[in-house]
């Protein structure tokens, strides 16, 4: 019996034109699977199952990326509007916690991502509009990230769906072993063979489907892959020989630099992870530096505060403007902090204490959440300080 099987997936992305910096709609229509061909001799009366032809693939659209608004969800810990105690000895706030908004429970995270595996459970800072060669280039790094971060997503609920479709039992599979190891092809279970379509429809045809599309995510994830870190390298590269517009006290082998925000551990980079929080894909865009709850967080130039409160998943979050680099806006985020020490509109200076350390938000642990963004854009903060 040859059953060729086939099989289509639908996919939705999202993209960031290079021109304009906005994003556009659409939807990838059905990618045709490779069919594996199963052969079996077997001394049985020919059927010949109807091949599945898969319609014309359509011209690739712009993909979209998409922000879920969350539920609002309960958690323990520090409630927005509200600032946890400090060590001994901290400076008292300058500025109360404003909330900003509540963010999803890692029980609606699941739910969220299997609606939209490209959707970003933390909120998203507004984009400055991509007018210049460095600007387009750090828009292509996010939407090749956010690329990765869905098909991550996707392969993760397929290789589910497999493992589901390998545990069915398949009535067509029992019939053919019995009849190849001489069984009683009596006592398997009955068939419908009516509509021959229908055998196509099995466990079996189901888990060679998943496996070829399996398959192909994972070819498109690794040309992916490849692609981030050849645009992360030019990025890298142009940021070591950017000079920023207020510098650190401090300065390092190949020019300006800013300076760290504490003295910390580095327990995860910048990049697409396994967010071990909500326990689905998502970019990570920033570092996170370990440190114990209350140590101060200093300000990496001199700047402007243009954000600090409640943040969503960011917990207690502060952003500084330190102007222009690289011929985009460049601005330095601070995220999860147990305590705020700075107002919006307040200018700082580097080495300033800005905030203290704390696990508010979507944290698993006390820590800092950095940021270095170009143009409201995250890039990778380690070639920067």
């Amino acid at each position: 019996m040859a059953a060729t099987t086939a099989a289509t997936l639908t996919v939705t992305a999202w993209s960031l034109p290079a021109s304009t910096g906005e994003a556009t709609a659409g939807t990838i229509g059905p990618l045709p699977l490779p069919s594996p061909l199963l052969s079996l001799p077997l001394p049985l009366p020919s059927v010949t199952l109807p091949t599945v032809e898969p319609p014309p693939l359509p011209a690739l659209p712009p993909p979209i990326r998409r922000s879920p608004t969350p539920a609002p969800t309960s958690r323990p810990g520090t409630p927005p509007g509200s600032a946890p105690s400090t060590a001994a000895g901290a400076p008292p706030s300058a500025a109360p916690v404003s909330p900003g908004g509540p963010f999803p429970s890692p029980g609606s995270a699941a739910a969220s991502i299997g609606a939209d595996p490209g959707a970003d459970l933390y909120p998203q800072p507004p984009v400055d509009a991509a007018t210049t060669p460095q600007a387009r280039q750090v828009a292509r790094l996010a939407d090749v990230q956010h690329r990765i971060q869905y098909l991550q997503n996707i392969l993760a609920r397929t290789r589910d769906d497999l493992a589901r479709a390998q545990r069915e039992p398949d009535p067509v599979l029992q019939l053919l072993t019995a009849l190849t190891t001489g069984g009683d092809p009596a006592a398997a279970p009955p068939i419908a063979v009516a509509d021959s379509a229908n055998l196509v429809d099995t466990p079996t045809g189901r888990a060679a489907a998943l496996s070829a599309a399996i398959a192909s995510g994972q070819a498109e994830l690794a040309r992916r892959q490849q692609d981030e870190s050849r645009i992360r390298r030019e990025i890298d590269l142009a940021a070591r020989r950017a000079a920023i517009p207020a510098q650190a006290p401090a300065r390092t082998r190949g020019g300006a630099r800013l300076g760290q925000p504490l003295a910390g551990r580095l327990t995860s980079r910048f990049g697409v992870r396994f967010d071990p929080y909500y326990h689905v894909w998502q970019l990570h865009p920033g570092v996170d530096l370990a440190a114990p709850v209350g140590t101060p967080i200093v300000a990496a130039a001199d700047g402007r505060v243009t954000r600090a409160g409640w943040y969503g998943g960011y917990g207690n979050y502060t952003c500084v403007d330190h102007g222009r680099a690289d011929g985009q806006r460049l601005s330095t985020c601070y995220g999860h902090q147990s305590r705020l020490l700075v107002s919006p509109g307040q200018r700082v200076r580097a080495g300033q204490v800005i905030g203290l350390v704390g696990s508010t938000g979507a944290s698993t642990g006390p820590h800092l959440h950095f940021e270095v963004r170009l143009g409201g854009r995250a890039v990778d903060p380690l070639p920067w300080i």
